[in-house]
């Protein structure tokens, strides 16, 4: 599942400059807008939250559906964390479709020259670049470390930290396909939405199309060797999911295998037995909670983001 949410967008006047930059400080975080196409605030642009060190350890990367407006305050600590521990927070916006499930190289292409642009600038350590997010932008993130574990990016992420990801597309769509009827609220919007959209991307559903969402998934169930799977079978990678099935049934009408955790579960099953020792799966109880305070399992609130920043700090080469 990915269920909607509403993004804040920065503010939005445009300089006539090939680069656009304004940089300040707001709640004792310096940050920096950078808007690559002078016409277009849409996508194609970051945001760099800079470290409270004068050095740089490493950089943190989180590709958004949109920037956030830092003139807000958020409910969350993570961005602060790392710029106490000496890290820089990227947060990009690749591209203007939601949600972006990196199905193609053509995001990826650009996230790949942003990070580039953003490490050389910066002279950032290339060895200390982790990416992350909740729901798909954690999809978006395994998907870029399994593009640079191809070869296709000289980028070598050194650990990966997703929230509640849909892995297997083909799984996420079966279980809109078969299970509608059943959802109620986000589940039943999201499966309206996505049925044609698959469609429309793939060219229909994964019975017609199997090797095309094996290929633009991070992990596909029917394989044996879980599609894409092991190519982050030397990533350092952290996973957080909270399956409460009750809440699930209850708000949601919806069954175990249409909830992300079923992904999730094989998945780290997977590459443990592949032989990576440094997946790490965190399964919590009862802190799933919307920023209204409302029960929501499907929620960046289940993170402990002290121990997923010490876990990244351990990481550092």
């Amino acid at each position: 599942m990915i269920e909607p949410h509403k993004t804040i967008y920065p503010m939005k006047h445009i300089l006539l400059l090939s680069i656009i930059l304004f940089r300040f400080s707001v709640f004792a975080q310096n940050h920096e807008y950078v808007y690559r196409n002078p016409v277009d605030s849409s996508f194609n642009c970051y945001l760099k939250v800079f470290p409270e060190t004068e050095s740089i350890k490493g950089l943190i990367v989180k590709d958004l559906s949109g920037l956030p407006d830092m003139a807000n305050p958020s409910s969350y600590k993570i961005t602060d964390l790392s710029s106490m521990e000496g890290f820089m927070t990227l947060i990009t916006c690749t591209s203007t479709q939601f949600p972006e499930l990196f199905t193609s190289d053509s995001a990826m292409v650009l996230l790949d020259e942003i990070i580039h642009e953003v490490i050389e600038k910066h002279k950032i350590p290339k060895e200390n670049i982790f990416i992350g997010g909740m729901s798909a932008s954690g999809t978006r993130a395994l998907r870029f470390a399994q593009y640079c574990a191809q070869g296709k990016s000289d980028i070598k992420i050194r650990g990966v930290f997703a929230v509640d990801p849909p892995l297997d597309l083909a799984r996420f769509y079966n279980s809109a396909s078969n299970h509608k009827k059943n959802f109620t609220d986000g589940m039943l919007w999201e499966a309206n939405w996505m049925i044609p959209f698959f469609d429309s991307i793939f060219g229909g559903g994964p019975d017609q199309q199997y090797e095309s969402y094996k290929n633009a998934s991070v992990f596909t169930h029917t394989d044996t060797l879980g599609g894409n799977a092991l190519l982050l079978k030397n990533t350092d990678i952290i996973l957080f999911h909270e399956p409460d099935i009750d809440w699930w049934i209850k708000e949601r009408g919806a069954s175990y295998y249409d909830i992300n955790s079923y992904d999730i579960a094989a998945f780290t099953v997977l590459l443990k037995k592949s032989g990576n020792d440094r997946v790490e799966l965190i399964t919590t109880s009862g802190m799933g909670f919307d920023k209204k305070g409302n029960r929501k399992p499907h929620s960046w609130s289940i993170v402990d983001e002290e121990y997923l920043i010490n876990w990244i700090v351990k990481r550092v080469k």
